[in-house]
């Protein structure tokens, strides 16, 4: 009885020494957690209740920043009960439920930045062709939580409280870590199948991302090219214009608007018309779009310069959103990539946390959790680059007053 009392002292007097040593991390873990709760919360409810127009563009940021406000909120705080339960994590159920959100979460997160990726693709890249209509939308982000559920169920299995040694003091503690006791082969292939699927996400992202930015280089490009003034007869631009009509065989089409499914791309392409680089044409199931460039510089006088301007204005937007969600998925690869690398290092050596000394496991710890840092950064990108959200933060703050 004596020998249990004493060797629970011990323990304790090991676990208070390893949190002692992981205060810094802890405060910032705290800050982690007051940060995303301010920041990610406005974003919810000035994009979600106060503001108006243009919804197109801004409507994946309040669930993004619900995702966001959750995994930083769920994982920070996971961070600091592991960090001041290093030795003495002793409720294995509750170290496999904490496991479970912060996996649901992260992925949640990762699968809604994938689904912007894949819109901004579609409206910068294929202007002309199908887009994320509101049903789909919807569609992709149920299919994102669903997606999360599926990969982070194994969780459950494959965490738990796990025998943390300290063979100097003769002691044995518990900490909550993934599970020695499971199959290591399974445990190996669920985590090179987790590394995977981030990994995959890391570098589609990458390419999406890539391929904007060459078209939205492209479209600046030509948008500086100077135009030609036109010296053709008059009969000349009327065949071109009607050479230059869009013929659409399904009635259902979204560019279609009237029974012949015949439009004119000068009348009916008022976003991007002059976003894409310089291509022949376009083909796509049921219809054909046919296009040229030197096309559109002729037709662009004939345009009111109320058009003009509108789309200017519309290509300007969905640059600005474009570029803004690209250094969003700059920071997020930032974070995450060395997250990764100390997951696969991990999966190799089921003893990879115990060989660390005190002050090194602190260290890799910190860059463990970056990550986070994902998740509450988002709010001050859109402060700086949406012009209408920053201005209804001004006025928040003035009713606040």
């Amino acid at each position: 009885m004596e020998n249990s009392t004493y060797l629970s002292e011990k323990l304790d007097a090991w676990n208070s020494e390893l949190a002692s040593g992981l205060t810094p991390n802890n405060v910032i873990l705290s800050l982690y957690i007051a940060t995303s709760l301010l920041g990610n919360s406005t974003v919810i409810l000035i994009y979600g209740f106060k503001m108006r127009g243009n919804k197109e563009e801004r409507y994946f940021i309040p669930f993004l920043a619900m995702a966001d406000l959750c995994a930083s909120l769920v994982c920070a705080s996971f961070g600091i009960a592991l960090n001041m339960m290093q030795a003495e994590f002793n409720n294995t159920h509750l170290c496999k439920a904490w496991w479970f959100f912060a996996a649901f979460t992260t992925f949640t997160s990762i699968l809604f930045l994938f689904i912007i990726a894949v819109h901004r693709y579609l409206k910068v890249c294929r202007p002309l062709g199908k887009q994320m209509i509101l049903k789909w939308k919807r569609f992709a982000l149920g299919l994102g939580l669903f997606v999360a559920f599926i990969h982070a169920v194994p969780m459950v299995h494959f965490y738990g409280s796990v025998p943390f040694p300290n063979e100097e003091e003769g002691i044995v503690g518990l900490r909550c870590s993934r599970l020695k006791t499971i199959n290591k082969t399974g445990s190996l292939i669920f985590g090179g199948v987790i590394v995977l699927i981030t990994v995959a996400c890391i570098v589609t992202l990458i390419f999406l991302y890539a391929k904007i930015g060459y078209t939205i280089l492209a479209h600046f490009k030509f948008s500086k090219s100077p135009c030609k003034p036109d010296t053709s007869s008059d009969t000349e631009k009327s065949s071109r214009i009607n050479h230059s009509q869009v013929t659409i065989s399904s009635r259902n089409d979204p560019l279609s608007g009237t029974e012949n499914g015949t439009y004119s791309i000068e009348t009916d392409n008022t976003e991007l018309s002059e976003s894409l680089p310089p291509q022949t044409s376009t083909k796509t199931t049921g219809k054909t779009l046919t296009t040229n460039t030197k096309l559109e510089r002729k037709l662009n006088p004939y345009k009111s310069s109320a058009k003009r301007r509108k789309e200017r204005n519309n290509q300007r937007v969905v640059h600005k959103f474009t570029l803004m969600f690209m250094l969003i998925t700059i920071i997020f690869l930032i974070c995450y990539i060395p997250k990764v690398i100390i997951m696969l290092l991990e999966a190799r050596n089921p003893k990879f946390w115990e060989e660390f000394s005190d002050s090194a496991r602190a260290g890799v710890l910190f860059v463990y959790r970056m990550y986070i840092i994902n998740n509450i950064t988002n709010p001050i990108i859109y402060a700086f680059l949406d012009e209408q959200f920053a201005k209804e933060i001004k006025s928040l703050f003035k009713v606040c007053k």
